[in-house]
């Protein structure tokens, strides 16, 4: 053949490499794309084949199978006429706009597409109005139920006088309180519909993000959320005219719900004012997922829940129930779960089954009891109840720095969160798992022997669960320098216990010439250590022990040693500032 035709078949060949490609590109996007693929099953069959309950107008939740790039899954979404309208990046998820009215068929489709993981409505979790009866007066004096000479008696108005906090003397919280009132450093969050940061009982308690400098317009932290100084709000707000999505670091609360949630589980207490909570020492963080009518989209409590469980909490309250299941929302408790978060919800109101998320395994579901460890009628009941708690005429914070009365499965949820937060300043090392399980354990067997569906475990028992707790004993610091001359006598010098009260702890000293105190205070307690030159031999370095010793049935790290330093001299000025400024210059 000649050159010519050589070089004309040559290039013919060439077109058709290029054609072939070409036609299986089509080919993939037609398969990716066609009505015939997505009319084929899937791999596995949708968990709630027939969408029920309220759910949020044009919009689904969609997600893809792991591995699928972004950009083919809008390929995909765009070819059935649906857009990204929002996403929850670390669970993977996206938030899809879909015609109005066309919903369900949208999710329809897209689970018979074997590429899609779940689509599912975005569904609305609607409380009833809430609506607490204002305490306006403290009433009698004492309390009904005794009061034993060593129990802790906080000087709070409302818990001091008649039944107004019933609650607390009968889940044994001032015999609680006796072994910790709860460690500064742990955070709860409340996932609901704000706090009132100005409320003067719980203002004091706002969780203050440590990554974030106030007001400068810039994520700090890096967490994707600007000035999220005390919480954020991922919520849309709703009225006669119709509904518009806001998300900022605004979390005040405009509805009182979540306040009241805030003040069981860890008011001010023992400060002369208002109500006590039931852990005086954690931090609140608010979340805010619920609108001025209590009601919020799953999509953003599922993202509160992920923001509280990356932010530090440790413990995540949730006093609220839906009646659709969603597998996006137990796809975010798992993530909460997973990092070791305790998260805690009500079983529901109006006598029938428990709502969600309280029905995922990993969360703690509570029914309600009156003052009589009866189970409130309006408590939802069923496998999933893990234990119950007073729920009944419950005293807590409403906005504006008022006090209300409040009967709901939805107060009973909190007092687990306190609960949960005293056994963690007890013994810090517990997983979320071991913390339920001494909840459990030490709980007030009410109804059927064992757990039942309409109380779980039993009523708890803070007194019983934080005695049952193995004591992680830790004092700071562990070791102490004292710098002494003639004229001049060290300051006192103190060794904190930042978990316990002082009963729980002792101390002991191995030198004269060192002095210490008994252990005060609730929590943190502390003893102060002195020294007394008198009892020296003269000049020189001297050396001592502290032994800190628990004095609980069961503890863990006990006992510490604190390493004691002592160097009396002549003269320090002349002995040390001279050498610390010879070290200052270059």
């Amino acid at each position: 053949r000649s050159s010519g035709e050589l070089i004309a078949n040559s290039r013919k060949e060439d077109n058709m490499r290029v054609l072939k490609g070409i036609l299986g590109c089509l080919l993939f996007i037609g398969l990716l794309l066609s009505p015939a693929l997505a009319s084929e099953p899937a791999s596995k069959p949708p968990a709630n084949p027939m969408p029920q309950g309220e759910f949020k107008p044009g919009e689904i939740l969609v997600k893809f199978k792991k591995g699928l790039r972004a950009a083919s899954a809008r390929l995909i979404l765009s070819a059935k006429g649906m857009r990204v309208s929002g996403e929850i990046e670390k669970l993977g998820i996206l938030q899809v706009a879909v015609p109005m009215g066309r919903e369900l068929e949208a999710i329809e489709s897209l689970r018979r597409n074997p590429l899609v993981e779940y689509a599912e409505p975005n569904y609305i979790v609607r409380l009833p109005p809430f609506e607490p009866t204002q305490v306006t007066a403290v009433g009698q004096t004492g309390h009904s139920q005794a009061i034993r000479a060593a129990d802790i008696v906080p000087n709070d108005p409302y818990y001091s006088y008649g039944d107004v906090q019933w609650n607390l003397p009968r889940i044994g919280a001032p015999q609680a309180w006796e072994v910790t009132t709860g460690e500064r450093e742990i955070v709860i969050a409340i996932v609901d519909s704000g706090i009132d940061l100005d409320h003067p009982d719980l203002d004091g308690k706002i969780w203050a993000n440590p990554g974030e400098i106030p007001g400068n317009g810039l994520d700090d932290d890096g967490n994707g959320y600007v000035d999220d100084v005390h919480g954020w709000h991922f919520y849309h707000r709703c009225d006669d005219e119709g509904c518009i999505e806001l998300e900022d670091n605004n979390s005040q609360d405009d509805n009182g719900h979540g306040s009241f949630m805030a003040g069981i589980a860890a008011a001010e207490t023992n400060n002369g004012e208002g109500i006590a909570g039931l852990s005086w020492g954690a931090k609140l963080m608010p979340v805010k997922v619920l609108d001025q009518n209590a009601a919020g989209y799953y999509s953003d409590i599922i993202q509160g829940v992920i923001y509280a469980a990356d932010n530090g909490a440790k413990i995540i309250n949730m006093s609220f129930g839906g009646a659709a299941y969603s597998q996006a929302l137990e796809d975010a408790v798992n993530y909460a779960h997973d990092k070791g978060c305790l998260l805690v919800s009500t079983s529901g109101y109006g006598n029938t089954g428990v709502t969600y998320p309280g029905k995922f395994p990993v969360v703690v579901t509570v029914a309600a009891t009156d003052k009589d460890d009866q189970r409130a009628w309006f408590s939802n009941y069923g496998p999933e109840v893990d234990l119950a708690a007073p729920g009944v005429d419950i005293a807590s914070t409403d906005r504006n720095g008022i006090y209300g009365l409040w009967s709901s499965t939805e107060v009973a949820a909190p007092h687990v969160a306190g609960l949960a937060a005293l056994i963690w300043s007890v013994n810090p090392t517990l997983t979320q798992d071991e913390v339920e399980d001494v909840m459990k354990s030490t709980a007030v067997d009410l109804g059927d022997p064992g757990q039942d569906d309409y109380y779980g475990w039993g009523r708890i028992d803070a007194n019983a669960a934080v005695r049952a707790t193995s004591h992680y004993l830790r004092v700071n610091p562990h070791w102490l320098l004292f710098l002494a001359d003639e004229n001049n006598d060290p300051a006192q010098q103190t060794i904190t216990n930042p978990g316990t009260s002082a009963p729980t702890w002792t101390a002991a000293e191995t030198s004269p010439w060192l002095s210490i105190t008994d252990p005060t205070g609730h929590t943190p307690s502390s003893i102060e250590v002195s020294v007394d030159k008198s009892a020296l031999s003269g000049y020189g370095i001297y050396t001592a022990s502290i032994t800190v010793t628990s004095t609980m049935t069961k503890t863990q790290n006990s006992p510490q040693v604190i390493t004691v330093t002592l160097s009396y001299v002549r003269e320090l000025y002349k002995l040390y500032f001279p050498q610390v400024f010879r070290d200052c210059i270059p």
